[in-house]
């Protein structure tokens, strides 16, 4: 009897409950009878973190000489090695393997070199290849032990570039190994002009990668909107010569002390010097993946002229722009 009490209890308990939560989804339930204006039938207002991803290079090379003592630059790199012995090295030694990816952040100082080369050691910097051209040359060459290495160029804009420096390895997963193997066959048969189809390959394979990196690895560099809105004015006007910190301020409607006292607490730069890196950066990257001359350059990224450009970046880089592009060829 008191058994059959309880299980009454309990029934009538659970009930009530449901109707409670049934309650209060239909309070929550919306109807209607016209499409909304804006085709969204909610009206919370959501914030999504824009990702603008640029691709800048993708090659399938043979590597005879691959030594850096530091390499570092403005944009993020896919490594992959089909063959051979070559590694990579920042705070820990990674070789690069068949089954193994790896993303390296923008502005991760890290070396390169291929066990067993025969290269002069003292060497700074050395970089020896080619473009893999068939399937019957990459099987020769992977008996011959010789390194087979696809590399890919990207950014993805403010603020993913601004990722703490770091090395992130991943195991491939089939799926990625056939990515891998449809975007090789494209590079060998010479493809300079990707379609839709093998563009969303290259994107699949990335984003496969980049939502697999730790979460805390990206909130050190969450900022204030108000410095966010200011960035991304920069990236897309940066071939202006002036823009001005009171365009800024506006923009986050703030004066202009305020707004420039919080943008250095944020960012650890004016915006003066910030919008200066921001311009040098792409400068590399098209000192690196285009054929534009340095005047063109200087004007795209919004320097008033080459020897301004060549003065700022010398000063940046410690390097001239001349230099910096010898040193990286990868527009071939």
């Amino acid at each position: 009897m008191r058994l059959q009490f309880m299980e009454e209890t309990i029934s009538v308990k659970w009930n009530n409950l449901l109707d409670l939560c049934t309650k209060q989804t239909l309070a929550q339930m919306f109807r209607f009878q016209d499409i909304p204006p804006d085709g969204d039938p909610s009206s919370r207002i959501q914030e999504f973190q824009e990702v603008l991803p640029r691709l800048l290079c993708c090659r399938y090379w043979w590597m005879a000489e691959w030594r850096s003592q530091q390499m570092s630059f403005p944009y993020w790199r896919l490594y992959w090695n089909r063959s051979g012995k070559a590694k990579v090295v920042y705070n820990k030694t990674i070789y690069l393997e068949p089954h193994r990816l790896i993303l390296i952040p923008p502005n991760t100082p890290f070396a390169t070199d291929i066990e067993g080369s025969a290269m002069d050691q003292s060497q700074p910097y050395s970089l020896k290849g080619g473009r893999v051209e068939s399937r019957e040359m990459e099987e020769k060459m992977i008996g011959d032990g010789t390194v087979l290495h696809m590399f890919i160029h990207f950014t993805l804009g403010y603020p993913f570039d601004t990722i703490s420096p770091e090395i992130f390895l991943f195991e491939a997963t089939k799926d990625q190994k056939q990515l891998i193997h449809s975007i090789t066959e494209q590079l060998i048969h010479g493809r300079v002009k990707f379609n839709q189809p093998g563009s969303l390959e290259l994107y699949s394979l990335l984003f496969s990668l980049l939502h697999q990196i730790p979460v805390d690895a990206w909130r050190n560099r969450i900022l204030d909107s108000r410095v966010i809105r200011g960035i991304l004015h920069m990236e897309e006007n940066i071939k202006e010569i002036e823009i001005a910190n009171r365009t800024l301020a506006e923009i986050g409607g703030m004066s202009v002390n305020a707004y420039a006292r919080i943008f250095k607490e944020q960012t650890g730069y004016s915006p003066r010097k910030y919008l200066q890196k921001m311009r040098v950066e792409k400068a590399c990257n098209l000192l690196h993946h285009s054929d534009l001359s340095i005047d063109q350059i200087a004007s795209t990224c919004g320097f008033s002229d080459r020897y301004y450009f060549t003065r700022i970046f010398t000063r940046t880089m410690n390097i001239s722009p001349g230099v910096y592009r010898k040193n990286g060829v990868l527009i071939n």
